[in-house]
């Protein structure tokens, strides 16, 4: 059965730059990548609980005040995301050149890689417990009302950058130490053992080996070799 908001989409020109479609009491929307050359998409106040796929000229997204639990992935060209008053527990891979991004009131407990080139962060209302690095951008914060407010707030925004920079180090310097053991056995079984074994593997020398007069030289290089990467790797340990 065709919706009243699929009827209203199919009778607009495909090569409109503006959406509004706010405050309709919508609860889908159909596919909207026809519009290739939109630019802006005004869907806030409604029923929404996913979005389609996104034409990729979006730059600029309001989907705030629905019932959103996910966001589809973001255009490489989206500057300005504002999709507060909704369900969201994460929030997918932020586009560079994002320069907007307000997700107040959500369920958030972390936020992902900031691009650098965001200037404005309202994430108030939320259960954000660490924060990741700020860009040097960034000109205003808000995230009041989240467990790490306490932590990390300061009446200067070059401060509160500083304080979270120091609680990241600490957190990470903490779980290095923690699985210093799982990480070093991690780091042989995956990178370093099967380098080792194709290295060293006998199919190595079949492969290598030309005439049959150079057998001796070959595997007095090849032993040399071994002795070599051996002691470069205690060296590395």
């Amino acid at each position: 059965m065709t919706t009243a908001s699929e009827i209203y989409l199919n009778s607009l020109p495909e090569d409109i730059s503006e959406l509004d479609i706010s405050c309709k009491d919508i609860k889908s929307l159909p596919d909207l990548t026809k519009f290739k050359n939109l630019k802006i998409l005004y869907c806030h106040n409604n029923q929404l609980t996913s979005l389609p796929i996104l034409p990729q000229n979006l730059q600029e997204l309001y989907c705030y005040h629905n019932q959103l639990t996910s966001l589809p992935t973001l255009p490489q060209n989206l500057q300005k995301l504002y999709c507060s008053y909704n369900q969201l527990t994460f929030l997918p891979t932020l586009p560079q050149n994002l320069q907007e991004l307000y997700c107040s009131y959500n369920q958030l407990t972390l936020l992902p890689t900031l691009p650098q080139n965001l200037q404005e962060l309202y994430c108030i209302n939320n259960e954000l417990t660490l924060l990741p690095t700020l860009p040097q951008n960034l000109q205003e914060f808000y995230f009041s009302n989240n467990p790490i407010y306490e932590t990390v707030n300061s009446n200067s925004l070059i401060q509160i950058k500083i304080n979270i920079r120091i609680l990241n180090n600490f957190r990470d310097l903490y779980y290095c130490l923690k699985f210093k053991k799982q990480f070093r056995k991690w780091l042989w079984e995956k990178v370093r053992e099967p380098i080792v074994k194709k290295l060293y593997n006998p199919i190595y020398l079949v492969e290598n080996l030309g005439d049959e007069d150079d057998l001796d030289t070959f595997l007095d290089n090849w032993k040399l070799e071994i002795v070599n990467n051996r002691r470069s790797k205690c060296n590395n340990l």
